[in-house]
C-alpha cells in the first residue's frame, strides 16, 4: 500500500508538470465540497502531514499560535527587547493608520488588482494582530469591514492576473484563521464562499493568466502561498477541495523549488523578486508546519537553506542594494529572513534586518502583511547579541551567478560593497547585464544598475520591427528595445554595438579572495560570441581602495570588434585628458584605462536620456570609453577607478 501511495504521488506530480487534467480538482463555484462543514472529522487523507485538528473548535492555527500571542505580550510586557518592540510598533502603526483608511474599491489598473489586494491583506493582517495583541474591538471591527467589503466583490481578478486572488486569499484566511471566534457567522461565510469561488476554483480548474504551477518564479510561490493559507484556514469547511489546493502545492513547489534556489542560494529574479517570493514562501512553509506538523521537506533545498545568507550579502551603501534584473535600488525591510534564521538557527542572517529595524526601513515598508510572521520568529531570540557576518565575500552558481564583496560590515564610510553579475538574460525578469557592477564606497554609489520600468509604462506597446513584446525574451524582442533593459546602459561591454546573445550564458570562472584582492572573473564569451572569439572579465577591489576592472577581449579572425565598456554611475563625470573625473557626494575618483596593445581609446560619457516610451533617468550618468580590437588580435582593457589622481 505505502508503494502504490509513492506512485500515485509521483504520477501525480508529473500530471502537474506535465499540464495535464486532475479529474479530483474539478470544482464548480458555490457547491462546496461533500465532506463540507463536517469539522474534518472522518478519515483523513494520505500524506506526511496530520490535518486531524483542522477543526471549527481549533482556530486560530496559522503560524501565530496564542502560546505565540503570550510570549510576544510578556516580552513586551518586560521591556526586555527594544528590537522587538519596534517591530511590534511597526504592525502596530500600520493598524492604527488602517483604522481611518477609506473603504476599499474593486479598482483594476491595466490588468491588475494587485494594489488593492495588497492593501486588503495588509489591513487584515496588520489589523487582526493588534486584535489579537490588544483585544480591542477597533481592530476585529475594522478587519471585519475589510473583509467584508473585498468578499463581496465580483471576483478577485483571479482569471486574468492570478497574483492578485492569491495575494487577497492570503489576507481573507489569515483574518478568517486568526478573527475566527469573534467574525459574525455572516462574515465567515462570506469569506469561505470567496475563497472557494474566487481563489479554489480559479485555481483548480485553470481559469488563470499563467500556469503558476509549472512556472519556476515568484508566481509558483505566491500563488500557492495564498492559496495554502486560505486552504488551511478554511479547511473544515470544504476539505476535498482545501486538501487538492495544498496538495498540489506541495507537488508544484517541491518541482520548482530546486531551479530557484540550488545549489548556493541565489535568486534568479533578483533582489525584490526574492523579497515578495520568499516572503510567500517562508509563509506557507510556516503556515503548513504550525497547521499540521511538517512542511513536506520542502524547505529542505538545500538552495533554500543557503539563500538567507546570499540576500545579506546582497545589501550594499546608503540604504541600497545589488539590484540586477527587474528590481528597484532601494534595499528593503526582509521579513522572511526571521523565519529563515530561525528554521535554519543562524542568527547572523538577522544583523541587516536589526540595522534596517532601527533605521526606519521596516517604518517605511510597504508590506506589513507579513509582518506578524516576523515577531513570531523574532520572539524566539535574543535580538540583543547578533554580530556581523565574519565573511568578506560570497559567490553562487545557479542560474544567475554572482559574485558578493563586502569590507568592514559596519554600512559607514569606511564600508565597501562590490557585486559582480553573471548568468543571463533570457529568464524571468531578466535584463542584458551580464558582466555588470555595482560598486559603492564613500557614500557613493559609483558603479550602478538603473533597475527595473514599471510594466504598466511598456508591456502593451506593440512596435513593427520586433519578435515579440516587452513580455518576450526573444533576440529580436522589444523588451531590449527599452532603455534601461538592454546592454548598452548597464555597466558591462558592448561589442559592435550589438546587443547581448539574450541565449547566452555566462559563468563565474574564479572567485578571488585574497588579503590584498576581492572580486570574480566571468566568462562573457558565449554572450558575445557572435561579435568575437571570446571575452572574459575580472572585477576587483584592491588593498580596499581601488576598483580594477580587465577586460580581455579576442577579435574574430575575419572581424575586428568595436568595444563600447559602460559604467552607469550616480557620480558627475566629466572627460579631462587622459581620465575621467567621477564627482560623487564627498569624493571624487578618477577613472583610467590602459590598452595592453596600446589601442586608441577614446574616453566617453554618454546621454540617459531614451525614447517617449521611456522612464526618466535623472541623477544618473553614463561613462566610459570605446576602443577597437582589430581582427584576430587579443587586447586587455584594464580600468582603474581610484581616489589617488
Amino acid at each position: 500500500m505505502k508503494i502504490l501511495k509513492k506512485l500515485l504521488w509521483f504520477v501525480a506530480a508529473a500530471c502537474v508538470l506535465s499540464g495535464c487534467a486532475d479529474d479530483r480538482m474539478i470544482y464548480k463555484p458555490g457547491s462546496g465540497s461533500g465532506n463540507g462543514g463536517n469539522g474534518g472529522g472522518g478519515e483523513q487523507p494520505s500524506g506526511p502531514g496530520d490535518y486531524s485538528k483542522l477543526s471549527a473548535a481549533n482556530h486560530p492555527r496559522i503560524i501565530m499560535s496564542e502560546d505565540d500571542v503570550t510570549a510576544i505580550k510578556a516580552k513586551l510586557a518586560a521591556g526586555s527587547d527594544a528590537n522587538l518592540k519596534k517591530l511590534h510598533e511597526c504592525i502596530m502603526a500600520y493598524a492604527d493608520k488602517a483604522l481611518t483608511a477609506k473603504d476599499l474599491v474593486y479598482e483594476v489598473t491595466g490588468k491588475r488588482l494587485l494594489s488593492v489586494s495588497t492593501e486588503a491583506a495588509n489591513r487584515i493582517i496588520s489589523c487582526s494582530y493588534a486584535y489579537r495583541l490588544t483585544g480591542e474591538d477597533k481592530y476585529l471591527e475594522k478587519a471585519e469591514k475589510d473583509m467584508q467589503t473585498v468578499c463581496a466583490f465580483k471576483d478577485w481578478n483571479s482569471a486574468t492576473h492570478f497574483l492578485d486572488g492569491a495575494e487577497m486569499a492570503h489576507g481573507v484566511g489569515i483574518g478568517y484563521d486568526w478573527l475566527y471566534g469573534r467574525l459574525s457567522d455572516a462574515t465567515k461565510k462570506s469569506a469561505e464562499k470567496a475563497i472557494r469561488d474566487y481563489a479554489f476554483y480559479c485555481a483548480l480548474n485553470g481559469k488563470w493568466n499563467l500556469n503558476f504551477y509549472t512556472s519556476a518564479t515568484n508566481w509558483n510561490q505566491v500563488c500557492n502561498g495564498g492559496l495554502v493559507v486560505a486552504a488551511l484556514a478554511v479547511y473544515e469547511t470544504c476539505q476535498d477541495d482545501a486538501r487538492s489546493i495544498i496538495d498540489k502545492a506541495i507537488e508544484s513547489n517541491a518541482s520548482v523549488m530546486p531551479e530557484m534556489y540550488n545549489p548556493d542560494g541565489n535568486y534568479p529574479e533578483g533582489y525584490g523578486y526574492w523579497g515578495y517570493g520568499t516572503a510567500f514562501e517562508c509563509i506557507m512553509l510556516a503556515a503548513m508546519e504550525s497547521c499540521t506538523g511538517t512542511d513536506n521537506g520542502l524547505s529542505a533545498v538545500d538552495g533554500f537553506k543557503k539563500t538567507g545568507k546570499w540576500i545579506l550579502f546582497m545589501e550594499g551603501m546608503n540604504k541600497m542594494a545589488f539590484n540586477y534584473c527587474d528590481c528597484a535600488p532601494s534595499s528593503i525591510a526582509f521579513p522572511p529572513l526571521w523565519y529563515l534564521a530561525h528554521k535554519f538557527n543562524d542568527q547572523s542572517l538577522l544583523y541587516g534586518e536589526l540595522m534596517k529595524l532601527n533605521d526606519g526601513r521596516y517604518t517605511s515598508y510597504d508590506s506589513p502583511k507579513y509582518f506578524p510572521m516576523a515577531i513570531v520568529y523574532a520572539s524566539k531570540f535574543d535580538l540583543n547579541s547578533i554580530a556581523p557576518p565574519e565573511e568578506k565575500v560570497w559567490s553562487g552558481k545557479g542560474i544567475n551567478p554572482v559574485v558578493l564583496v563586502h569590507g568592514d560590515w559596519t554600512f559607514t564610510d569606511t564600508d565597501k560593497f562590490l557585486g559582480i553579475k553573471a548568468g543571463r538574460a533570457n529568464y524571468s525578469h531578466g535584463h542584458m547585464d551580464v558582466g555588470s557592477f555595482v560598486y559603492d564606497a564613500w557614500g557613493t554609489r559609483w558603479s550602478a544598475d538603473l533597475g527595473l520600468q514599471s510594466y504598466g509604462t511598456v508591456e502593451n506597446i506593440n512596435l513593427p520591427g520586433y519578435t515579440g513584446g516587452f513580455g518576450s525574451y526573444d533576440q529580436g524582442a522589444f523588451r531590449w528595445a527599452v532603455f534601461r533593459y538592454n546592454n548598452y546602459n548597464h555597466s558591462t561591454i558592448t561589442v559592435n554595438d550589438a546587443l547581448h546573445r539574450a541565449g547566452g550564458r555566462a559563468e563565474i570562472s574564479s572567485v578571488i579572495n585574497t588579503s590584498a584582492s576581492k572580486g570574480a572573473t566571468i566568462d562573457m564569451t558565449d554572450i558575445l560570441s557572435s561579435e568575437c572569439e571570446s571575452a572574459t572579465r575580472t572585477v576587483t577591489l584592491e588593498n580596499d581602495t581601488d576598483l580594477v576592472v580587465k577586460d580581455i577581449v579576442k577579435a574574430k579572425y575575419n572581424k575586428a570588434a568595436d568595444v563600447r565598456w559602460t559604467m552607469v554611475t550616480r557620480a558627475i563625470p566629466t572627460v579631462e585628458g587622459n581620465r575621467i573625473v567621477l564627482q560623487g557626494a564627498s569624493k571624487k575618483l578618477y577613472l583610467k584605462v590602459t590598452s595592453q596593445n596600446n589601442a586608441k581609446v577614446t574616453l566617453k560619457t554618454w546621454s540617459t536620456v531614451g525614447e517617449s516610451y521611456d522612464a526618466s533617468n535623472a541623477g544618473y550618468y553614463e561613462a566610459g570609453f570605446e576602443a577597437k580590437v582589430t581582427s584576430g588580435q587579443t587586447d586587455t582593457f584594464t580600468v582603474t577607478l581610484s581616489p589617488n589622481e
